[in-house]
């Protein structure tokens, strides 16, 4: 499985900044014949491209020609005297979603979250109009961006980028954003780290040793030349203290 990668941007760097290449994905591509090694010194092989499924017409119809389904089985259902079934979202209505939620995480990360993540994944796509046909190949690229807007291991990455599957795809990046709520689950640089595996009450320890450590240094604990507080230091380091309450009710 690869991607084939057009180059969109080049930033030339300084010596004080690295050169940012923005790269665009084309098309998938399965492996369909092992490489050789060229008499140029590379390898070649047979690829074959593919793409995802075309979804069916009634999917791509917009709420509207939904809402007009849902009328007519409900008329057929209400001369039974049943219940009519609840009406399954379309495929646009589950892009819509997902996106209102990636909009939501990205107004929790703040407006550096979001410079931060338009450097790193271009400007966020328009999700389909209520009511507005679409085609199938601009509900692919949008759930493509939104599994690659999302922290996401390597085999569940790879199982999604080998699926033809569009609506599962967007089905599963409203779930995971779902489950998430207000718990940061973007691409960001350092969302990987060790931080976003702890438990809570990790990260209350964590908050815990924080203060003990700002409010030993206000104490005088660490400076030179005493092992505890000195005769008149609570008086001179009065100041520190407060700056550490103060740190620790931030840090809530």
């Amino acid at each position: 499985l690869g991607i084939c990668l057009e180059v969109g941007h080049i930033q030339r760097g300084t010596p004080q900044r690295r050169t940012v290449v923005r790269l665009v994905g084309k098309f998938r591509f399965w492996l369909v014949e092992a490489p050789q090694l060229h008499e140029n010194g590379f390898a070649l092989g047979r690829c074959e491209a593919f793409f995802d499924e075309a979804l069916p017409i009634a999917e791509l119809a917009g709420a509207v020609a939904v809402a007009g389904a849902a009328a007519a089985a409900e008329e057929d259902v209400g001369a039974a005297g049943e219940e009519p079934p609840e009406p399954r979202a379309t495929a646009p209505q589950v892009a819509m979603v997902a996106m209102a939620l990636l909009e939501a995480q990205l107004t929790h990360v703040g407006h550096g979250g979001r410079r931060i993540f338009g450097e790193r994944f271009g400007d966020v796509p328009s999700a389909p109009a209520a009511g507005q046909p679409t085609t199938s190949a601009v509900l692919e690229r949008l759930s493509f961006f939104l599994l690659g807007s999302m922290l996401t291991e390597a085999h569940e990455r790879r199982q999604w980028l080998g699926s033809t599957d569009t609506r599962a795809r967007l089905e599963h990046c409203r779930a995971r954003l779902e489950a998430a709520g207000r718990r940061p689950v973007l691409n960001l640089p350092g969302a990987s780290s060790w931080m976003q595996g702890q438990s809570a009450f990790s990260s209350f320890a964590l908050l815990v040793a924080i203060i003990a450590i700002f409010v030993a240094k206000a104490l005088g604990f660490f400076d030179s030349g005493g092992g505890g507080i000195r005769r008149g230091a609570f008086r001179e380091h009065e100041g520190n203290m407060q700056e550490a309450m103060a740190f620790g009710q931030l840090l809530r």
